[in-house]
């Protein structure tokens, strides 16, 4: 099969933080690997950077890159609004990802292209007559993460509306659970029937650490991974993890990801001395070998988002074989099997949270059978084979549903 990806967000090089991103980079890579011919439409924030990362890559798929920058005449038009300038931007480059998807279409043959509803890359193809279908991936809508951040604004609201108007106009939905699926259809109105149901995968790990054997404990290892903002629930947290650490006096949390900006982190700081940057650290972003390290190394993976629509951070601690703690919001249930390959609780409830870590700290046995289960679950329905292969079996389905003309 001949296959497109059209993309604003392409993990090409080490740190890339972007869900999206990855699931790109890896379902081109899966893709690829079993036969097909792939192209990749990126629009790219830094040409010259990325350009080098695919030199040293030399992936087996071909890209071509859009610019994403700015222009000049946007930056002084809406100087005094950041969000409208991204908009703007955003739909400004949706132009020429059109015009460079238009032309792989043509000259690679493509018969199918799947995007991403967030900043509608695909909006202007979708006006483009006789092109070949465009299956949009719809994660955490628009609508739910303006909320989630505690923003409302006529930018934002716009953007909403635009989201809905190219996942409507595209020849199919697809999206990864069925509950997201399900808060989809409640929150943003679409039928239940648009929507193919393909979970994110990864690559596995070449050599998987052993879980750690029961009886073990020179001291429980906690690791959270995500940035520091509401959606994420790391004040939850950083609200339940005293109390934790009062219960289990050799334990500690060790948390990697970006906080520029947010003051969790500092304000944890000034009310516990006692415990930041000894029993509690903030790494910042980590380079990958070290987030690897960091998941081998933890006995119990955290992460208690407000909202996931997915959460490929589940998956990459279960395919370390750790158990994980998160909440019974979203997506999550469908990749965390609550009581079997970790516990859910309640989003803001930090004192649920607290109970759930140290359940799991107290009980290397219950950590070894759910790190086990998880690591089993990864590769029967989570790997980046899967992936691909349930994409190819969606992507064939759309087209026969769309007859001989293929729009």
């Amino acid at each position: 099969m001949r296959i497109g990806l059209l993309t604003n967000y392409l993990a090409l090089r080490p740190g890339s933080d972007s869900g999206i991103g990855l699931h790109f980079r890896v379902l081109a890579d899966a893709l690829a690997a079993l036969g097909h011919q792939v192209h990749v439409v990126y629009v790219s924030p830094d040409l010259e950077t990325d350009r080098a990362a695919l030199a040293v890559l030399a992936p087996s798929w071909s890209c071509d890159l859009v610019a994403a920058n700015s222009p000049a005449f946007i930056r002084r038009g809406l100087h005094s609004s950041w969000p409208a300038q991204v908009l703007a931007t955003e739909l400004r480059a949706s132009a020429g990802a059109a015009a460079a998807l238009s032309r792989a279409v043509r000259r690679r043959r493509l018969e199918i292209v799947e995007t991403h509803a967030t900043g509608c890359p695909g909006l202007a193809y979708l006006a483009v007559p006789g092109g070949v279908p465009l299956v949009t991936r719809l994660s955490t809508s628009a609508a739910q993460l303006h909320g989630n951040l505690q923003v409302s604004s006529l930018v934002h609201r716009l953007a909403a509306r635009i989201e809905r108007a190219a996942v409507r106009a595209s020849a199919a939905i697809l999206t990864h659970t069925r509950l997201h699926r399900d808060e989809l259809v409640r929150v943003e109105g679409y039928s239940p029937r648009a929507f193919g149901l393909v979970p994110h995968g990864l690559p596995d790990i070449p050599m998987p650490p052993a879980p750690r054997e029961p009886g073990a404990d020179s001291g429980e290892e906690i690791l959270y991974v995500g940035r520091f903002e509401h959606r994420k629930g790391v004040d939850v947290l950083l609200r339940a993890i005293p109390s934790v650490l009062a219960a289990r006096p050799r334990a500690r949390l060790t948390l990697a990801g970006t906080f520029e900006g947010d003051r969790t982190w500092p304000d944890f700081a000034a009310r516990h001395p006692e415990l930041a940057g000894h029993r509690v650290r903030a790494l910042g972003r980590v380079p990958a070998d070290e987030l690897d390290r960091l998941y081998a190394g933890c006995d119990v993976f955290v992460a208690p988002s407000r909202y996931e629509s997915f959460g490929l951070i589940y998956v990459e601690a279960m395919r370390h074989a750790k158990p994980v703690v998160g909440c019974r919001v979203g997506g999550v249930p469908d990749v965390v099997t609550d009581g079997e390959t970790g516990l859910l609780t309640p989003p803001g409830d930090a004192s649920a949270l607290a109970d759930a870590l140290i359940r799991l700290l107290a009980d290397p046995g219950l950590r070894y059978r759910m790190g086990r289960a998880g690591r089993a679950d990864f590769l029967r329905g989570f790997s980046a084979r899967s992936l691909a292969r349930a994409s190819t079996d969606f992507y064939t389905s759309v087209l026969k549903s769309l007859g001989p003309s293929g729009v």
